[in-house]
């Protein structure tokens, strides 16, 4: 079962596309997954299908999957570029690395908890791998490259990114042909970053805070239009 999934992993992402991989580490330890896959469209009409042929199909095929049943799917067709993009939550730092996706990334990890600290280091990167291997991998089998970003919500401590978002706490890690690296590691603390926290919130929770401020207007609109009534009646 294993290998088929991996196996459609390979159909669908290995067509010479960048792949963006994004994820949110919360400060409970829950994870917010975001995937996206940009496949040029030149390389999607070299197949038997249309663009959106290809988008829904593969889509549905993935879905069939028993580990990747609960992903929420979404594609978008562009003039030049076409992508799928997959989300996915989990519980905890020990959730997601026991998940196929990121089984198919880096097979394994490992979690060190001393007092309030969390160590995270993965094995070997497979997307380095393929990026670099230019005897068994054909041209367009190839990923052009694999970027992976995380959001945190604590403060890190410790780790080997290649880029660094001060203003947002998002570390970012390039893989490509000139990539060193084929792991992953960070290590943070218990301290909170409490603007991005709220800035995630608002965020997520635009519509409902505009809702709720459009209220709260109106309410203080009306109070102040019975308090202005009540006044001028009282001075009569």
């Amino acid at each position: 079962m294993k290998k088929i999934i991996y196996l459609l992993l390979l159909i669908i992402f290995l067509t010479g596309c960048d792949v963006k991989y994004d994820l949110v580490i919360t400060d409970k330890e829950k994870i917010k997954e975001t995937i996206y896959v940009y496949i040029d469209n030149k390389i999607i009409n070299n197949n038997s299908m249309t663009i959106d042929e290809y988008l829904d199909y593969y889509s549905n095929l993935y879905l069939q999957q028993s580990g990747y049943k609960d992903l929420k799917i979404d594609t978008k067709k562009g003039d030049d570029i076409s992508y799928f993009i997959a989300k996915r939550n989990y519980k905890s730092l020990d959730d997601y690395i026991s998940s196929y996706t990121f089984k198919n990334m880096f097979n394994s990890a490992n979690i060190e908890r001393v007092g309030k600290y969390v160590s995270f280091t993965t094995s070997k990167n497979a997307y380095l791998e393929n990026i670099k291997n230019d005897e068994l991998i054909s041209e367009q089998s190839k990923y052009k490259s694999f970027t992976v970003s995380i959001k945190f919500y604590n403060k890190l401590v410790g780790h080997n990114a290649d880029e660094v978002d001060e203003k947002n706490n998002i570390y970012t890690w390039n893989v490509n042909e000139t990539s060193n690296k084929d792991y992953i590691y960070f290590k943070f603390g218990p301290e909170l970053r409490y603007d991005v926290i709220i800035k995630d919130y608002i965020i997520n929770n635009l519509t409902s805070l505009i809702i709720i401020g459009i209220l709260i207007l109106i309410i203080i609109v009306i109070s102040l239009k019975l308090a202005l009534k009540i006044k001028k009646n009282n001075e009569i």
